[in-house]
């Protein structure tokens, strides 16, 4: 008898997946969701998710919304510790390739940068079986890994992974980015910079931006969120983080922001979510007075639209160079509870120019602490300006960003695949 899930359309391969609390996982499972509300037969392969403490386990195979998802074995050490995490990376890469190999040897892959390495198993199918093979560059290794300091720049390792990614490209039938910036940074991060290899990926390169589904988080008023009534925030302006608080987020000038208010000037910090930086927040919180800071896990994702409701002014912190090499979704979030962004970032990049010129929200320079001081009082006292904002960021988001929109390319892309591979 035949596997069932041969019969799948895709098989879309990642770490982390539904029911998930890290935004990569919540933005995947949004996006298989809606394709499989259009028709595509998916089958997922996973680790076991991050989940509220005291949640049970998942088990290793379940079907959701019409989607087969296999939980291969992976070790679940520690995430905010480089080793844990890389044993958690590795273990699963070894388990999702066995699969693959053993039960899925003819369907199209779609394969995200969870691992980062991850691509190099469509490499090694299509090497062994021509198997056609997607790929969605949510992150462009090595240079990120490089800019945090993981490895040596331009150094041995380095060079081998952009070797290692020049042949994958070249055999993918397609890739995805988020950006412009972030196409330039997987040509580069391929060594094809202004060779005659550059042509054919930006040709089977597409950009398909990241997304947020506006039918779970819309606008909502402050007064109708249960949270800032528990929180009695709601006489308070909020200045919320919320998300992962990842190496390559600058939490370190908004935490420097941050001590530079006190409480009778009516500001409160928020920082939702968990992450390697979080320990930042756990010590300001320490040494500030608590009406000061509020500081949380992940909020299940029933509650995320409320939650982002607290918010007067939503951050989004980049490290400086991480344009090229990732895309925040928490913007999209922001945007689609209708907040203006507070965005810490490289004025220039793709990200604070559309914040800029599509009147989103205020742009500062990483590390440019009296700015961003100057900026929150600016925004607390002009609350008509920032609700204009918040107004131009849910239209925005509606008109280009909308998870159906992304979703829509993306199936439009994989049935072609489809069409073209069957017999």
């Amino acid at each position: 008898m035949s596997d069932p899930q041969s019969q799948a359309d895709v098989i879309v391969v990642c770490q982390v997946f539904h029911p998930e609390l890290i935004s990569t996982g919540q933005t995947l499972t949004e996006l298989v969701e809606e394709l499989a509300a259009l028709g595509l037969r998916i089958t997922v392969i996973a680790a076991q998710p991050t989940l509220v403490a005291g949640a049970p386990r998942v088990p290793a195979l379940l079907e959701h919304q019409g989607i087969q998802i296999h939980r291969t074995w992976s070790t679940r050490l520690p995430k905010t510790h480089f080793i844990g995490k890389l044993l958690n990376l590795s273990t699963f890469f070894a388990s999702a390739t066995w699969r693959i190999l053993w039960r899925h040897p003819r369907t199209q892959l779609l394969l995200l940068t969870n691992p980062p390495y991850l691509p190099l198993l469509g490499w090694v199918c299509h090497l062994l079986r021509r198997q056609p093979f997607g790929v969605i560059l949510f992150d462009i290794m090595p240079e990120q890994a490089e800019l945090l300091n993981f490895i040596r720049p331009d150094g041995f390792v380095a060079r081998v992974w952009r070797r290692f990614n020049q042949l994958w490209y070249r055999c993918s039938t397609y890739a995805v980015v988020l950006s412009q910036d972030m196409l330039d940074g997987a040509i580069k991060n391929a060594n094809a910079t202004g060779t005659p290899l550059e042509a054919e990926l930006r040709r089977k390169t597409r950009i398909i931006h990241v997304w947020s589904d506006d039918r779970q988080i819309h606008p909502i008023e402050k007064t109708s969120s249960g949270e800032a009534v528990r929180l009695g925030v709601l006489g308070r302006f909020v200045v919320q983080y919320s998300g992962n608080h990842g190496r390559f987020h600058d939490l370190e000038t908004l935490l420097k922001i941050a001590r530079r208010f006190s409480p009778d000037e009516q500001i409160r910090f928020q920082f939702i979510g968990d992450g390697q930086k979080k320990k930042l927040v756990d010590e300001f919180q320490r040494l500030v007075p608590a009406d000061l800071c509020y500081n949380s896990g992940y909020v299940g994702k029933e509650l995320l639209a409320d939650s982002l409701a607290m918010a007067d002014l939503g951050v989004v912190a980049q490290l400086p160079g991480q344009e090229r090499v990732c895309y925040p979704s928490k913007l999209l979030g922001i945007m689609a509870a209708g907040r203006a962004t507070f965005a810490i970032c490289p004025p220039d990049c793709e990200m604070g120019r559309m914040i800029r010129d599509d009147h989103l929200g205020i742009v500062i320079a990483n590390g440019d602490v009296t700015g961003g001081r100057e900026a929150l009082l600016w925004a607390r006292n002009h609350p008509n300006e920032l609700r204009c904002m918040g107004a131009n960021a849910a239209r925005v988001l509606r008109e280009r960003f909308t998870l159906r929109q992304a979703a829509q390319a993306y199936h439009d892309l994989i049935t072609q695949i489809c069409r073209a591979s069957s017999p």
